[in-house]
């Protein structure tokens, strides 16, 4: 029995010795992090650090966070973050982040509010800490912008998962439910205060891993494999699926099937976000009508988004340069 007893003293006593080496650690780590970004010029400020947890986790809390890129113009303050991870665990970290966040970006600052607003991080264990899997959900989100826009969703998911079968290849999911766009452009294009759903499935590649040298590495999207987006808003349902790819010159190349049902809604959403105007409107109705009824069913347009040669095409639509991958 003394010997049991003599066994468990030992075994709590290197256990609380490990935890307070990790604590200690990580303390003395986001203490080094935060005077490292003020040497670069990036604005890192905090009121307060507490590490708790002990005996199982470890519970690291950062009260008033600020975060800028003076030279950017970007930023992101909250009233606090918390990051949880379990002692034998490390490499997968848990956040639970407020309401009354503020993000900053060039032009204008976004409050954002939320409940039940959780990410999480899981990396591989290992020397290259390679990244897994990410995890972020919330409910009732809201964003509401100085620039003159509001966004909002009931529930909230999105993930990525690493893919073992393909290389440096991570797959992504979205989802969003009982989606409040601004109500001014809803209104204007004649579409519900709310939309039901939309949905993200795709694959991206990157030219390097994500992992602690991606700093150096800097990883850059080579692929978008998009096996499926769809958006129900009322009677506007857009279906797209295709796959784009970095050229040569790092602009993106290939093909991504639209199908719209319900076209004829999107005209007026498009005025009503400063993308077309209504005279541009009515002239591009009676072609898309043209190429509607060509497809078997006057309700629904199928059309190609097409990047190549550096410029890109939705259906006989000019769109402009295409966009730069990497």
């Amino acid at each position: 029995m003394r010997v049991l007893i003599w066994i468990t003293v030992i075994a709590a006593a290197l256990w609380s010795g490990l935890w307070f080496v990790a604590s200690t650690s990580i303390r003395n780590g986001t203490e080094s992090w935060f005077a490292e970004q003020a040497a670069q010029g990036i604005t890192a400020e905090k009121s307060a650090l507490v590490v708790q947890g002990f005996p199982s986790r470890v519970d690291v809390t950062v009260s008033d966070l600020v975060l800028a890129d003076p030279a950017q113009g970007t930023g992101w303050q909250t009233p606090f973050l918390q990051v949880f991870s379990m002692s034998w665990k490390p490499w997968h970290l848990i956040a639970a982040l407020p309401t009354g966040q503020v993000v900053t970006l060039p032009g204008q600052e976004i409050a954002l509010d939320g409940e039940g607003m959780l990410a999480s991080l899981e990396l591989h264990p290992g020397i290259s800490l390679a990244l897994d899997k990410t995890r972020f959900e919330a409910k009732a989100l809201r964003l509401i912008s100085t620039a003159g826009w509001s966004f909002g969703a009931d529930q909230v998911f999105a993930a990525t998962e690493e893919d073992p079968s393909l290389v440096n290849t991570h797959r992504l999911g979205l989802k969003l439910q009982g989606i409040t766009p601004d109500p001014v452009i809803a209104g204007a294009a004649g579409l519900p205060a709310r939309a039901d759903l939309f949905h993200l499935d795709a694959y991206a590649s990157f030219t390097a891993p994500i992992d602690r040298h991606a700093g150096q590495a800097k990883p850059r999207l080579s692929v978008l494999d998009l096996r499926e987006a769809r958006l129900d808003w009322g009677n506007l349902q857009i279906t797209a699926g295709g796959r784009m790819a970095a050229g040569a010159d790092g602009l993106a190349e290939g093909e991504i099937e639209v199908k719209i049902t319900g076209w004829r809604q999107l005209l007026p959403l498009m005025v009503a976000m400063g993308r077309t105007t209504a005279d541009q409107a009515r002239v591009l109705e009676r072609g898309l009508e043209v190429l509607a009824k060509a497809g078997g069913d006057p309700n629904v347009l199928n059309l190609t988004l097409r990047a190549a040669g550096g410029q890109m095409v939705l259906g006989p639509l000019p769109l402009g340069p295409a966009p730069r991958m990497n």
